[in-house]
């Protein structure tokens, strides 16, 4: 594996158990036995890294997203995948309002990308309605608030969830699909609903 991967790599975990904060590339050097001065020739800062992983983040969830020929796949197995996204990069769940404070670059990305997720989630959702998996919304206000206050939900719920535990861990991951899904399934349809009833039963 090159060097450049293997910071990413290192640099995801040490973020992930100990905050970015409280994490500098001499920390990120050190747990990967390279100099700083060799990190250094792949990234100028730890702003430099933040930023690479945000894009690899983005790019893995326009994969999960992406348009598929045939059939696209279930909702309930659509919020699993996405869950496991934010469990892999859940540094960024928990503090991307400090760091979009402090780096302008970033928080424009941010911005960018939040965009861009409302609108592959109407593309997504009126592909669900044409094949009977999801209930038509016709009032544009109401698919805005729905919209909204899924991708609200789904970005945030870390920061709730274990702000309240005693050992914050993936048991939040299991928390936020749940009532992400208990939001989703008023509009669920067909075998959808069936799924997502399962679910919330289990």
């Amino acid at each position: 594996m090159k060097t450049k991967e293997r910071i990413l790599l290192t640099s995801i975990d040490l973020f992930n158990r100990s905050g970015v904060v409280a994490v500098t590339t001499n920390h990120i050097a050190k747990a990967m036995d390279i100099s700083p001065g060799n990190l250094y020739f792949h990234y100028d800062n730890k702003e430099e890294i933040i930023i690479e992983l945000f894009k690899r983040m983005c790019k893995e969830t326009y994969q999960i997203w992406r348009f598929r020929k045939g059939s696209s796949k279930n909702p309930l197995a659509f919020i699993d995948e996405n869950f496991e996204l934010y469990w892999k990069y859940r540094f960024f769940h928990r503090e991307m309002y400090s760091l979009r404070r402090k780096d302008i670059a970033l928080a424009n990305m941010w911005r960018n990308h939040v965009q861009k997720m409302m609108k592959l989630m109407e593309v997504l959702y009126r592909r669900w309605v044409r094949e009977g998996k999801m209930v038509q919304i016709k009032d544009a206000d109401e698919m805005q608030y729905i919209s909204e206050t899924l991708l609200a939900m789904a970005t945030t719920f870390l920061q709730f969830f274990e702000s309240a535990e005693k050992t914050p861990g993936k048991r939040s991951v299991e928390r936020g699909k749940r009532h992400l899904a208990r939001l989703l399934w008023p509009y669920t349809a067909g075998e959808s609903k069936d799924e997502f009833e399962k679910f919330l039963r289990g």
